[in-house]
């Protein structure tokens, strides 16, 4: 505590000495140390240090003036932006007059890098003013700024765990047509990459999660979001499913992908890997020539969206979002009858207004306008990165047309919503006998099932393995058949008798894309009876014989044929003695 104190009174001696001492040529401006402006939570002499807010560092400084002909000043903020800055940029100056009282009231908002670390940082305001002789004047304030909520200077920088996560080369996930031993490739389709990634290991909490980093957007082909995902462990395997859309026109190529996986290791330490995956376009456009000439660029204006906020980032169905772009002009010349229209292609994605148009007005070379719309989703709207996409139609001078379209995506949630097929369990069963129930799951829903699983729990009741349907995509199904060997009671623990009534439970669980689980539970009973074990007695009357009723028809002709062959030969050897 004393040395928080001793700390915070040297720091108001310094802000003073400095005050006092400002680098100046001339000595007309000063601080007004002993009021409290708009924006300070104490005056110059009580301590005043700037706040740090929303990513931004505000600072106030109330300068007064002992000249009556200095009315306007201009101001430049010397700022440090090095490597070891916590400031984004520094290139300021403006105008400040004094107001009624006389207070040349400086405000100054500077944005912070998101890795900013803690310590003190000077801003040195320098102000430049003609005093009442008409000589050119420039004394300069420093303001000292206190980051607190940055990185501590002092902490290790986290190390890459040693790589307890490996891809699964050896098993055939759905949606892949190759193991990654065999030279699985992600499928190209319908204008998106589809990326299976099956991630192998033993992390802290069960947990992994992995962003994807498609590179640099020049001559990218991929649709540019924000692709994270987290899942949970089945069987030690996390499955990670990504589908990328694509532009159009992309050229043909293997394009890298690199998926950052984030987990706690065994010992609950942060841990870093990266895995890198190839998608491969074949349907594309063919990659311009690199040895053609360069032909000379011509005049034209060439308009860019450089920016594009979505308000919500995320909605569900039946929503409103609002769409803010940033229109830059990077050609050299004006772009004229300048026309914004939205739409999307996909289904539950549409606009908010019957119209879906407007005009802007002309853009200057090297400037930019700003132009906002809504668009609407409908309650059948699927879950996921939905895209929708914005056309620009200009005109130079010269009444040249030109037309710019570029895809954007909105994250859509929706709940999860299944059915199954009913089962039917007998009311009786015998023991080291084995049933079957079904184990069908229907998405009825507009968000995918992840990792649907289906098993049976109860006394004497033993699956013979879980069945595994894994991602149901809406409007789709999952079949299976889960077979039950049906034991003792006495097998399950807390249970002494072998055979009677037992409860069962049969369960579904699945995950939503926020990896949220959910449960769906079955009761039912049955009996267990013992089997029925065959005695001697039961055995001898099995090894009778017993004869059939087509055998003695076969014996009765027999003894016909006997007896006419009998009656015949009596009858020739009569004849014969005759003669």
């Amino acid at each position: 505590m004393k040395k928080t104190v001793a700390g915070t009174a040297l720091f108001l001696v310094l802000m003073l000495a400095f005050a006092a001492a400002a680098l100046a040529e001339g000595d007309v401006l000063y601080i007004d140390t002993e009021n409290v402006y708009e924006g300070m939570a104490k005056s110059y002499a009580e301590g005043y240090v700037p706040t740090v807010s929303g990513g931004n560092a505000h600072f106030v400084l109330p300068l007064k003036s002992r000249d009556a002909a200095v009315t306007s000043i201009t101001v430049t903020p010397v700022i440090d932006t090095g490597d070891a800055s916590p400031f984004s940029y520094g290139n300021y100056e403006f105008n400040v007059a004094a107001d009624a009282g006389g207070v040349f009231l400086i405000k100054l908002s500077l944005p912070l890098k998101a890795n900013r670390v803690n310590g003190t940082y000077a801003v040195t305001f320098r102000a430049r003013y003609t005093d009442s002789a008409g000589k050119a004047q420039t004394q300069e304030f420093p303001v000292y700024l206190t980051i607190k909520d940055g990185k501590d200077p002092n902490a290790a920088e986290p190390k890459d765990a040693a790589g307890a996560l490996f891809i699964d080369s050896g098993t055939l996930y759905t949606g892949m047509a190759k193991t990654y031993a065999q030279g699985y490739m992600p499928l190209v389709k319908d204008g998106k990459a589809y990326l299976i990634l099956p991630l192998f290991g033993d992390t802290y909490d069960g947990r992994v999660s992995v962003t994807l980093d498609l590179g640099a957007t020049a001559n990218s082909p991929f649709v540019y979001g924000n692709y994270a995902q987290t899942r949970s462990a089945w069987n030690s395997a996390f499955v990670f499913a990504f589908e990328i859309p694509l532009e159009k026109g992309s050229y043909n190529g293997s394009y890298p992908i690199v998926a950052n996986a984030a987990y706690l290791d065994a010992n609950g330490n942060p841990a870093r890997q990266s895995f890198t995956v190839y998608v491969t376009i074949t349907d594309g456009a063919t990659p311009p020539d690199p040895n053609d000439i360069p032909k000379q660029e011509a005049e034209k204006p060439e308009l860019f969206i450089s920016n594009c906020v979505v308000d919500p980032g995320t909605v569900g169905g039946d929503s409103e979002f609002a769409v803010t772009l940033t229109i830059d002009n990077i050609g050299n010349l004006r772009a004229r009858s300048v026309k914004l229209s939205w739409e999307s292609s996909e289904a539950g994605i549409l606009p908010a207004d019957a119209n879906n148009a407007m005009l802007l007005d002309n853009i200057a070379s090297e400037e930019s306008a700003t132009a906002s719309f809504k668009l609407k989703t409908t309650k059948d709207v699927l879950a996921g990165n939905r895209a929708f996409s914005v056309t620009l139609d200009y005109e130079d001078l010269y009444g040249g047309t030109y037309t710019s379209t570029r895809q954007f995506l909105v994250s859509v949630t929706q709940p999860v919503e299944i059915s199954y097929d009913s089962i039917s369990v007998a009311k009786s069963v015998t023991a080291g006998e084995t049933f079957t129930l079904p184990a069908n799951v229907f998405n009825v829903g507009k968000a995918t099932l992840r990792n649907v699983t289906v098993t049976i729990e109860g006394a004497g009741l033993f699956p013979t393995s879980s069945v595994f349907l894994g991602d149901i995509l809406p409007g789709e199904a999952g079949y299976g058949e889960l077979k039950v060997f049906v034991g003792m009671l006495s097998m399950t623990e807390g249970y002494t008798d072998s055979y009677g009534q037992t409860w069962g439970r049969y369960i579904i669980t699945y995950y939503d894309d926020a990896d949220e689980e959910y449960v769906v539970s079955i009761d039912f009973t049955t009996e267990i009876k013992a089997p029925v074990i065959q005695t001697d007695t039961d055995k001898t009357e099995e090894e009778k014989p017993v004869v059939q009723w087509w055998v003695m028809v076969l014996v009765g002709f027999a003894v016909i044929a006997v007896l006419v062959t009998a009656i015949v030969m009596g009858k020739f050897v009569r004849g014969m003695r005759m003669r």
